[in-house]
């Protein structure tokens, strides 16, 4: 759908709904989209959170995520883990295009799955991914350049070095650049 294209306005949209989630100009913003936590890896996402903060202490990160599914489970982690304030659960919603403008990163560190039509939507949007090779529409992440497809079998490590590589500014330009030129 072309309405998950970036927009001309992606800037603006950026900027609009980063303020409307209370995010920092600098904050790296982490985006998971999908139900089915336990399959899409959020565990792992969460983890991947931990991890960064405890390597790069000095780096501010935020995990969005969206979907409808029991998040208990999945808060008491981030609360034992000490990244409760760095995990946002944003329920279902309809604004991911906007979203996918707002965030850094979609990580989608899943278990299973058969397509993955957010990993086409991310591209498309030209957000950065880092996916697992499970995913059937890996492959399109790879061809485009747009971030890191990890190999099974999953690594919690590799998950947390394709993070950190994301912190650097220059290399999110370029997979947004590659993911923009895509076809």
């Amino acid at each position: 759908s072309r309405d998950r294209c970036a927009p001309d306005d992606a800037h603006q949209r950026r900027k609009a709904i980063r303020q409307s989630l209370g995010l920092e100009s600098q904050e790296l913003t982490l985006l998971l989209v999908g139900s089915g936590f336990i399959t899409k890896g959020l565990d792992r996402a969460i983890q991947c959170v931990a991890n960064v903060h405890e390597a790069q202490p000095s780096v501010k990160l935020r995990l969005l995520v969206v979907g409808q599914d029991k998040q208990r489970r999945f808060k008491r982690l981030s609360k034992r883990l000490g990244v409760e304030d760095a995990v946002s659960f944003l329920g279902g919603r309809d604004d991911i295009p906007d979203l996918m403008q707002g965030a850094d990163l979609l990580i989608h560190p899943a278990r299973a799955e058969a397509a993955g039509i957010v990993l086409l939507e991310a591209v498309v949007a030209g957000l950065p991914v880092v996916v697992t090779d499970v995913c059937g529409y890996a492959h399109h992440v790879k061809e485009a350049r747009a971030g890191f497809v990890l190999p099974a079998p999953f690594s919690q490590e590799q998950l947390d070095r394709a993070v950190m590589r994301n912190i650097d500014g220059v290399f999110r330009a370029e997979c947004r650049r590659s993911a923009l030129l895509y076809d």
